[in-house]
């Protein structure tokens, strides 16, 4: 069983409710299909889904500890040296050392240079 990423359509059809000013007795009252059960569910998987979400500041951390310059912009002299590796048939996870980068930025950045590497699709 996955686990699940967003929140069900009947949590969100609550939580909808809630936001709006509705108390639990309208909402029942008024949605026969709606009972106090699923209120406090739709509550317990809002508040499930939050806590099991990274920090975004904490995960970034996190990748530039392992690739340094994530996320960093590209420069020219990084493109020609990317272009020389790529022609040089050099492996991806050895670019993504060399630029301190996640392989899969080295993936994009080769794409969008129309670059290709027959390692590209080989390699994690």
């Amino acid at each position: 069983m996955s686990t699940p990423t967003r929140l069900s359509d009947k949590s969100i059809a609550v939580l909808t409710l809630i936001a709006q000013g509705n108390s639990y007795a309208q909402i029942v009252d008024s949605h026969p299909d709606l009972t106090y059960l699923d209120i406090f569910a739709a509550a317990g998987e809002a508040l499930w889904l939050h806590e099991s979400r990274p920090d975004p500041k904490e995960r970034l951390q996190q990748i530039k500890a392992k690739h340094a310059r994530a996320y960093e912009p590209w420069t020219a002299e990084d493109d020609a040296a990317l272009a020389a590796m790529s022609r040089r048939l050099c492996q991806v996870s050895e670019m993504a050392e060399r630029f301190g980068r996640q392989p899969s930025a080295i993936r994009s950045r080769l794409a969008k240079l129309g670059l290709t590497n027959e390692r590209m699709n080989v390699e994690p």
